[in-house]
């Protein structure tokens, strides 16, 4: 578990308080012991990230991390196929100077761009800083195990793995959403939707990719269940292709 936490300035004459972006990233202080690390982009984007170490302990897997000085990334989650991964990317070419996840997933996004999630078998939620493009790439797993809530507020994008941490920044926003939490009184529904317990705070659903960029927000849903059956398959073959697809997934 670690904790992501940022802000992207859609208009130029907008301002980042460092001071203040730093104190809603330590309210996760409890999500990522082990390090803490920012970074801020002239004014355009801030990135924050605290972080339990798992995978690769060295100092050189903190984040943000940094790829060719433009791709920057914070995460939080685990990418199970990683050193699969690792591996294919290494045949195209891309080397690689850590052993973590972390630098595969930004490798992945720089090889593959928006499709890299499609190749990740895992859980996630990160945020990818182009700053040659100036644009925030975002993503949350397939089935939502890890957290990314976000707002817009005065011009500025928000986003974070605990909604503390955008009220930390924003405290304006503590204004509730009745209905969301009457239903979740009422029928435990709460954590898959968009809407939280808040009005104008959201958290990007399970299998969406979240990009901003100056142009604004565009959402796009990269993943459903899959609905087609395979009809023609002998029982010793679907048992076959059934064990194959567990012995995968565990």
């Amino acid at each position: 578990m670690c904790g992501i936490f940022g802000i992207f300035n859609f208009e130029v004459n907008s301002s980042i308080d460092e001071d203040l972006a730093v104190s809603s990233l330590d309210t996760m202080s409890h999500r990522g012991p082990d390090a803490k690390g920012t970074k801020t982009f002239s004014g355009k984007c801030f990135l924050g990230h605290r972080r339990l170490s798992v995978i690769d302990l060295r100092e050189e897997s903190n984040q943000p991390f940094e790829r060719d000085d433009r791709y920057f990334v914070s995460y939080n989650g685990e990418i199970y196929n990683y050193i699969e991964l690792r591996d294919d990317l290494i045949k195209i070419g891309y080397t690689f100077k850590t052993q973590s996840d972390t630098e595969v997933l930004v490798v992945a996004y720089q090889a593959w761009g928006e499709d890299c999630v499609n190749h990740f078998n895992g859980m996630w939620a990160f945020a990818i800083y182009d700053q040659l493009e100036n644009k925030l790439f975002c993503s949350r797993d397939r089935f939502g195990v890890k957290p990314f809530n976000y707002a817009t507020v005065n011009g500025q994008f928000i986003f974070s793995s605990e909604i503390k941490a955008i009220l930390e920044y924003f405290p304006e926003e503590r204004i509730p959403n009745y209905n969301v939490i009457s239903n979740f009184c009422r029928n435990s529904v709460g954590a898959q939707i968009k809407e939280t317990w808040f009005q104008n705070i959201f958290r990007l659903e399970p299998a969406h990719n979240l990009t901003v960029s100056s142009e604004g927000i565009n959402i796009v849903r990269y993943w459903d269940y899959p609905k087609k059956t395979i009809q023609n398959i002998t029982f010793d073959n679907a048992v076959t292709h059934y064990r194959d697809l567990f012995k995968n997934a565990v």
